[in-house]
């Protein structure tokens, strides 16, 4: 009976187990563990001696066992689990986490006002350092995708001063490759790069990022001798004066059309280098703050620079010997040699070296002639020939300074400028009729608005010079009628005590709104001859620039409010500000030169008026006392009419075709100086 009872009690108990094991919500796993090991909460043992033995023993070696595998990361998980801290840790980290998620999305989705917004959130939240270079890297991105270059061109330049080492180094270094495109200054991308002038930048575009550090470093050295010439001598024009032989005093080449262009500029020393009209002298104070802070939390919380900026020269010589070094690591394959061997060309020409500077030009115009060059850039091989043509002027070496003039081509916005300094090379060579015809061009309708003063007086001079005093001092008159009053309202303005940056805006509002009527004219010939300045030009464009990326900031209606974009509007207006008054001190420059120019020119016009009246007052002089010798004699000149095979002579009674401009010669009858051949 009693075993019997006992195998009833062992039955209920199992049924009781079953159905306890199927009740939702209980667990009984360690109940029926217990069981099967002969052990249950209840005080029974129903295991012999040996099994009690076995049992503990085998419960001490599992507790042992369990004890040594709480190590490492388990270990903690555990003691964190202890404390109570799980929970929290995995839900901050998942937030920062899914915001930078979202982030990207909204990148992707070309979202970007919104995406910057929410990446500078997490750019200023120190939760989330991890995500800190990540973060200003896509807002910067997110910037130049919304054509805000400027706003960009400080994020990227922030990266780069953390150096090397950050993430995002390289692809920065890209990223301002590609806003040099963008904006006009290029010496605002560029005064990052430069710092950077050693690392290996991405072989896409290395060719390009050398040449423009070149030139960077090329400005930077005529910056520096500026500094120790407070008043430097400006450019010197050609100046008129009696003719001379063709003297050679060596060759510097010629003939064939071997190549060259021109750069701009009134001497071989002041011409633009291409890629986008950029100007890269500091002399205008445009130099930015490359070690400016920013508020973010990043600076304090993110990596720390370990690596320095490259050593940069500190006077002349050091800037154009790194300008010339890396010049010579641009492939000969690459578009940017030709561009290179031209700056080449003018730091051996302010060298002094002349003659290689002179080949340095004319292996420029090879590489780019449209037939047989490798490359094609019109523009760089027009400003090939103009160096090559002011050298050889320089050097009196005339006719071959006229051949290169003639390579500039008509439909080129430089060909006036060719016109006019070949007139003087004409002058120079006696050749008269050549010289008139050139400037009768330039007088014409269709070019009223330019602005060559220098013309009448060349005119004036040569009449002069052939004895022709009544037509020299009519064109006097039509001189001083035409600038004198320009002359003045550069006085005006000029005299008038202001501030340097409202000479400034004043242009700047003409440019908005053109004004009219006589002083409108006037004005706006002041304008055009304010920017004539390369480096006013740069920093003008740069205001304008800022002023549309202010507006496209302020047209986004969500993400204007945002702080980002306050951030941004304050930083472009503290921008803007430097630079406009910069401009105005630029503009104040200008205008002052310009005016002692034109002052010049007036007492130039005036003297020869004087020269003009004197000759016709000791004509009348002699011819009073019965002197049968009145001076010089009027000689009647020898012409024809005949032309070569691509020409007709067609008479010029004062009317002027589009296409007959520029082929002008104009024939003078008669004078007192012998007709050179």
């Amino acid at each position: 009976m009693r075993t019997s009872g006992v195998k009833l009690f062992l039955v209920a108990w199992a049924v009781a187990l079953w159905m306890v094991s199927g009740m939702p919500g209980l667990h009984v796993s360690g109940l029926g563990q217990a069981w099967a090991q002969g052990d249950d909460d209840f005080g029974f043992d129903f295991s012999d001696d040996a099994a009690k033995k076995k049992k503990k023993k085998k419960k001490k070696k599992k507790k042992k066992k369990k004890k040594a595998g709480k190590t490492g990361k388990k270990a903690a998980q555990d003691d964190d689990m202890s404390m109570g801290f799980e929970g929290l840790d995995v839900s901050t980290k998942s937030v920062e986490k899914e915001n930078m998620d979202k982030a990207l999305d909204l990148m992707k989705d070309e979202k970007y006002a919104e995406a910057s917004s929410l990446l500078w959130d997490i750019y200023n939240n120190p939760k989330a350092k991890q995500f800190f270079q990540s973060s200003e890297y896509q807002i910067a991105k997110g910037l130049y995708r919304m054509r805000m270059y400027h706003s960009a061109l400080r994020h990227f330049g922030r990266i780069l001063e953390k150096g090397v080492d950050h993430k995002y180094f390289k692809t920065s270094l890209e990223w301002l490759f590609f806003i040099s495109h963008k904006i006009t200054d290029q010496k605002e991308v560029l005064g990052y790069i430069a710092r950077y002038s050693d690392v290996e930048f991405p072989k896409k575009y290395k060719d390009e990022f050398l040449f423009l550090l070149a030139k960077y470093f090329y400005f930077r050295g005529l910056d520096l001798e500026a500094e120790k010439v407070p008043t430097a001598k400006p450019a010197a024009k050609p100046t008129p004066k009696k003719p001379e032989g063709d003297e050679m005093g060596f060759d510097l080449g010629g003939g064939g059309d071997s190549g060259g262009m021109d750069l701009g500029g009134g001497d071989s020393t002041g011409m633009d280098l291409g890629a986008g009209g950029m100007d890269l002298s500091g002399g205008s104070g445009m130099g930015l703050d490359l070690g400016s802070s920013d508020d973010g939390f990043e600076l304090d919380l993110g990596q720390q620079k370990t690596r320095g900026p490259s050593a940069l020269p500190t006077d002349v010589v050091g800037m154009l010997s790194k300008s010339k070094a890396l010049i010579l690591q641009i492939s000969e394959k690459s578009k940017f040699s030709a561009q290179g061997k031209y700056l080449e060309g003018i730091i051996l020409y302010k060298e002094g070296d002349f003659k290689e500077s002179v080949e340095a030009f004319k292996m420029v115009v090879r590489i780019l002639h449209p037939q047989t060059g490798q490359f094609r850039n019109d523009k760089l091989r027009e400003m090939a020939f103009f160096q090559l043509a002011r050298v050889h002027y320089e050097h009196k070496q005339f006719r071959f300074a006229i051949f290169y003039y003639d390579r500039i081509d008509r439909d080129s916005i430089g060909w006036l400028e060719s016109l006019f300094e070949a007139s003087w090379a004409w002058f120079r060579l006696g050749k008269y009729q050549n010289a008139l015809g050139n400037l009768i061009t330039l007088d014409s309708p269709f070019f009223r608005e330019e602005y060559f003063p220098e013309g009448l007086v060349l005119k004036a001079v040569t009449y002069y010079e052939n004895c022709r005093y009544p037509e020299s001092n009519q064109i006097v008159s039509e001189f001083r009628k035409r600038y004198e009053p320009l002359l003045k309202g550069l006085k005006k303005l000029t005299e008038k005590k202001q501030a340097p940056e409202s000479y400034y805006k004043k242009l700047l509002s003409i440019q908005k709104s053109r004004p009219r009527g006589a002083s409108g004219k006037l004005l706006r010939r002041i304008l055009k001859v304010a920017l004539a300045d390369d480096n006013l030009k740069l920093v003008n464009e740069s205001v304008l620039e800022i002023d549309k990326e202010l507006r496209r900031i302020k047209k986004r209606a969500t993400f204007v409010r945002s702080k980002l974009a306050v951030r941004l509007l304050a930083q472009l207006q503290e921008r803007r500000t430097q630079l406009v008054v910069t401009a105005g001190k630029l503009t104040k420059r200008r205008l002052n030169q310009e005016k002692r120019f034109l002052g010049s020119l007036m007492s130039q016009a005036l003297r020869i008026k004087l020269e003009n009246d004197s000759a016709e007052l000791e004509v009348l002089k002699r011819a009073k006392i019965g002197d049968i010798d009145y001076g010089p004699s009027l000689l009647t000149y020898d012409w024809s009419a005949a032309t070569d095979d691509e020409k007709i002579y067609w008479p010029y009674e004062g009317e002027y075709w589009r296409d007959e401009l520029g082929t002008y010669e104009y024939t003078l009858t008669y004078g007192c100086r012998k007709q050179v051949e």
